[in-house]
């Protein structure tokens, strides 16, 4: 027999509830004022322990956990599942929504529609239609339980309702757990009448008990939380894009003082290939055509670039770069700057500043050799793909 069919269900936990309370309720026999016995306390104290040793079980086989099933979402391919169910005389109401995915329940790779091959398409469709058919017609495809613990807590007569996970077990020749779902709500509730039976000393170790339950709970979800977010920084890859900008530029030896905009000019229409080198380190290639209108000439440039970034909130991606460029008119370029990628789905809009030297700033003959050794600030903003 599944060791998940031995646990201690949900009426073995009613039922000792029900057995502390009535025990209390026959001592104390209606007055306030009784003072338990050591001896009545020690053995109240046991059968708490024996009730919160145990995980309970309750599922969707025997009625304790009412499900329900949604017809199937063709467009995001599941089907939507609804739980819910009140125990503990109607104390503890739990309800959870899941999405059972086609590839949980059936166990196999879903291929999206557009690049299946005709024999995908129709084994697709026969098994929705298969499994859509029993599931209308009231039979048991798959089945679920929630497995729970019960905590003493801390007021006279108070527990709570600890749901460790909910299991989605697919029914087969050779029975199989497909899905577990962690995050459940607790609850708390009291039973009624509330008898206090513990001394002061002993409400305060369960004061203290209940703060270090929490506490660890709020680390583990933290844990979780920070695990989620290490998992998705270890799938960050560099700086993957495609894209293209417009870069104007601006004489160092400008007048600063000067409001004058026609000392900023277009520079080049740029267009761009970075991949990523692990998680952080980018590389790539980089195309440019000069705009600069001091020159008669088509002039191209040809160079590689190399930096670092972070993306943040899966929006905004910050980094730094640096790039070295040859032109055809054989001169040398070379950059160093910062920027920052906004990125919407797999569309992002850039922006960067570089400052670059370069060693001809114009082509004039009579250019002096100080000018063609020129360096100047760069500004550039664009769009592209990333990934």
């Amino acid at each position: 027999m599944p060791a998940h069919l031995t646990a201690a269900t949900l009426k073995d936990a009613e039922d000792r509830i029900q057995t502390i309370e009535t025990y209390k309720l026959i001592l104390a026999s209606g007055n306030s004022d009784y003072v338990f016995t050591q001896e009545e306390i020690s053995y109240i104290n046991s059968m708490y322990s024996e009730l919160e040793n145990d995980v309970y079980t309750i599922s969707t086989r025997d009625g304790s956990l009412k499900m329900e099933v949604g017809e199937y979402d063709m467009e995001r391919t599941l089907w939507p599942v609804s739980f819910s169910g009140t125990f503990f005389d109607r104390h503890v109401n739990l309800e959870k929504d899941i999405h059972l995915l086609y590839s949980t329940l059936m166990e196999r790779r879903y291929v999206a529609e557009k690049d299946m091959a005709d024999y995908q398409r129709r084994d697709y469709e026969i098994y929705v239609t298969e499994y859509e058919t029993k599931i209308r017609a009231g039979e048991e495809v798959f089945y679920a339980e929630i497995h729970f613990r019960i905590q003493k807590w801390v007021k006279p007569s108070q527990y709570r309702f600890v749901p460790e996970e909910l299991v989605l077990y697919k029914i087969a020749k050779q029975e199989r757990v497909i899905d577990t779902i962690k995050d459940l709500p607790t609850v708390i509730w009291s039973y009624k009448p509330e008898i206090e039976y513990r001394t002061k000393k002993e409400i305060d170790a369960d004061y203290q008990k209940t703060k270090r339950i929490l506490y660890a709970e709020s680390r583990q979800a933290a844990k979780i939380e920070e695990d989620e977010s290490i998992s998705e920084e270890d799938n960050y890859t560099g700086r993957r894009a495609i894209y293209f900008t417009l870069d104007t530029f601006q004489n160092k030896g400008s007048d600063p003082n000067s409001p004058s905009i026609s000392k900023i000019k277009l520079n080049s229409f740029d267009a761009a290939l970075t991949f990523g080198i692990g998680n952080y380190v980018f590389a790539g290639l980089e195309l440019c055509f000069d705009l600069n209108d001091q020159t008669k000439k088509t002039i191209y440039s040809f160079g590689g670039l190399l930096g670092v970034s972070i993306e943040l909130l899966r929006t905004f991606r910050p980094f730094i770069q640096t790039g070295l460029a040859f032109r055809t008119d054989d001169k040398l370029v070379y950059k160093a700057g910062a920027g920052l990628d906004l990125i919407i789905g797999h569309m992002m809009i850039t922006g960067a500043y570089n400052h670059i030297w370069n060693d001809s700033f114009s082509s004039a003959e009579e250019d002096s050799t100080d000018d063609k050794k020129q360096s100047f600030n760069s500004f550039s903003i664009g769009f592209g793909i990333t990934w």
